[in-house]
């Protein structure tokens, strides 16, 4: 079997393993407040996407879930429900990504699906679990962070994307 079966292979475990700790690091860097933070982890769950494909990508974001929650709790805790957010972001990311031209179109459309099923729709449905806030006021006051999110993740995943794919590292994991 090849590496792109299920099998996993060493070189594509310590790549993934990179890419983990990279979505790690990325989850705790942000700028702005609480009600417009920008944060970068996505360009790692991208790259495990755009590598590995929807299986792998998925399984290695529930990984990079719960050994984030694991090693650098956040002040929530530990909600089940966001782990299924992290496999369905990193099954579309793989989806969308992996195997495909690199172009603002897909990009778009990537981060459009993570923005309206999995932030949107999902976060905002374990949050409101957590909370008891009502869905309606949490999807108001997170629209706008959400549109913005479009805007800039999309970009910047497409230059990250690109630059990859005219580089030496567009093979990682082939």
């Amino acid at each position: 079997m090849n590496s792109r079966s299920t099998v996993i292979s060493v070189q594509e475990v310590t790549w993934m393993a990179l890419l983990i700790a990279m979505q790690m690091v990325l989850s705790k860097l942000s700028v702005g407040s609480n009600t417009l933070k920008v944060g970068f982890s996505f360009i790692a769950i991208g790259l495990l996407g755009y590598y590995f494909g929807p299986v792998k990508a998925a399984m290695a974001n529930v990984l990079a879930d719960v050994i984030s929650n694991v090693v650098m709790p956040s002040s929530g805790g530990f909600f089940l429900g966001f782990t299924f957010s992290a496999l369905v972001a990193g099954a579309i990311y793989g989806y969308m990504l992996y195997n495909h031209k690199v172009t603002v179109w897909r990009s778009l459309v990537t981060v459009l699906l993570i923005t309206v099923v999995v932030n949107t729709g999902l976060n905002t449905i374990w949050i409101h679990m957590m909370t008891n806030v009502p869905y309606s006021a949490l999807l108001i006051t997170r629209l706008p962070k959400e549109a913005f999110s479009l805007v800039y993740q999309t970009g910047l995943l497409y230059i990250v994307l690109k630059w990859i794919d005219n580089s030496k590292f567009n093979k990682i994991g082939q």
